[in-house]
């Protein structure tokens, strides 16, 4: 394969002549059928140099359909560039050139070039639909599942590159890129904002379909990157991101369950935009299944509960409960930041202390305050957010907060060392930084202290080495 990145399917190599009756509609006709066709009114732009455009598309072309006719014969222009698609031809080993006579037979074309008589052509007498249904068997072979996910993708409206692009790589490794696909623990595996693929399969539609979703898929992840989508993305934003990125909305529909996960806050009342049905069912269907659990003396899920009794519902929709299901503010924030359960798909975003920020900050002011001191109060009673030092990290304060709170085994006589409050300010600018907070450093400081975070982390650490040391 020429090693020139391939951009159109067809170049059309033609006398403008031929265009009325014709050249024209045979190009329309091929685009119809998705094939990328460089034909100078399709291509042209003004402004645009003639032959640097031309050669483009002679270079970038898969296949070269040259429309012999009198005209044609006669023009040095088209003759020009059928000898660039003959000399691709020569340095190549598959078929490039594809001819169509219009109005002329074997000895006119002979008596232009032998070579191109040899040549098993297309006759225009059969008709443009015709020529177009050759021309496909050529360019869009059956069992080409590429050509299937091409197609799909271009009805959706994106537009890929033609199937012999290096750009198709990526989605086909992607289609085999999870390892944990059809176990239990799939969910993990199709990284944040991934949805499970369509099945194998063994026909040329079904691989093709699943190679359009992993390349939609990869698509909408990289973009997932570049806007910052997560949990603490504003629901209009998250809703205008679904609806804008073509084929996500269905996705969504299809497993509500994946985009509980990535986008919480949707499942909050009011919040859930077109799903808002959907997760209405969810959490009527939640609280029935608790509810015959309770009524089975199950203990499930009571460890993690305000009082002790089975919760009400599911963590993953318990955003949507008036009491968020009886489950603790650590639990709701655990599963607001890193999903519900050890085989929740990847959906954390940011280091805790980022989140902690973001909900200190008034960025977070349009989440119901019930549930935004639900997840402050989680996110301290949690009490993960500690960073280390770690090797790769060259701040000269890095780990001087931990060092302080884990010298102290009483909350309240914990003293800020200067170095301490440098750390946990270097860390909060950088929280300020990344999710572009209003607040100073200095105020989202205060509040950070303010809340109690430093003295609930000691605590937390002094119980635990008390215990640990009673089960000595």
């Amino acid at each position: 394969m020429d090693a020139t990145r391939m951009l159109y399917d067809v170049f059309v190599c033609h006398a403008s002549e031929d265009k009325d009756g014709f050249v024209r509609d045979l190009a329309r006709e091929l685009s119809t059928n998705n094939v990328a066709v460089w034909y100078d009114e399709f291509s042209l732009k003004p402004g645009d140099s003639l032959r640097e455009s031309i050669d483009s598309g002679l270079s970038q072309s898969r296949f070269g359909v040259v429309v012999l006719s009198a005209a044609f014969f006669q023009k040095s222009w088209p003759q020009w560039e059928l000898n660039g698609l003959v000399q691709r031809q020569t340095s190549s080993d598959t078929r490039l050139i594809i001819p169509v006579w219009l109005n002329v037979d074997d000895r006119d074309v002979r008596a232009f070039s032998p070579s191109l008589a040899d040549v098993y052509a297309i006759h225009a007498r059969q008709g443009v639909s015709s020529v177009v249904g050759r021309l496909l068997a050529v360019i869009k072979p059956q069992g080409s599942s590429l050509v299937v996910a091409r197609d799909r993708l271009l009805e959706l409206g994106y537009s890929p590159p033609v199937v012999t692009d290096d750009w198709w790589h990526r989605a086909i490794e992607y289609c085999g890129s999870n390892p944990m696909e059809g176990t239990f623990q799939e969910a993990m595996g199709w990284g944040r904002w991934g949805f499970p693929l369509p099945p194998p399969g063994t026909s040329a539609s079904e691989r093709g379909f699943r190679i359009a979703r992993a390349a939609m898929q990869v698509q909408w992840q990289a973009q997932v990157e570049d806007q910052r989508i997560s949990q603490v993305t504003h629901p209009d934003n998250v809703h205008e991101f679904i609806a804008s990125t073509p084929g996500l909305m269905e996705i969504c529909f299809d497993h509500p369950q994946y985009l509980a996960c990535y986008a919480p806050q949707l499942t909050i009342p009011g919040f859930g935009g077109p799903f808002e049905s959907i997760f209405d069912m969810a959490l009527e269907a939640s609280r029935e299944d608790y509810s015959s659990r309770r009524a089975d003396g199950s203990r499930y899920g009571s460890s993690l509960t305000t009082d002790g009794s089975v919760p009400t519902c599911d963590e993953l929709i318990a955003l949507r409960d008036p009491e968020f299901g009886h489950f603790e503010p650590g639990a709701i924030a655990c599963c607001f930041v890193t999903g519900p359960g050890m085989n929740s798909p990847p959906v954390q975003a940011y280091e805790h202390i980022e989140y902690i920020a973001w909900l200190l900050s008034e960025s977070s002011s349009w989440v119901p305050a019930p549930l935004r001191e639900c997840l402050t109060t989680g996110m301290r009673d949690w009490a993960v957010w500690v960073w280390h030092r770690l090797w790769s990290e060259s701040g000269q304060h890095v780990g001087a907060l931990f060092s302080a709170m884990a010298d102290c085994s009483d909350p309240r006589r914990f003293k800020m060392s200067r170095t301490a409050s440098a750390d946990l300010r270097d860390h909060l600018g950088r929280a300020k930084s990344s999710l572009r907070l209003p607040e100073s450093v200095t105020e989202l400081a205060r509040r950070f202290r303010s809340r109690g975070f430093i003295e609930a982390w000691i605590l937390k650490q002094s119980t635990v080495s008390h215990k640990e040391g009673r089960s000595e």
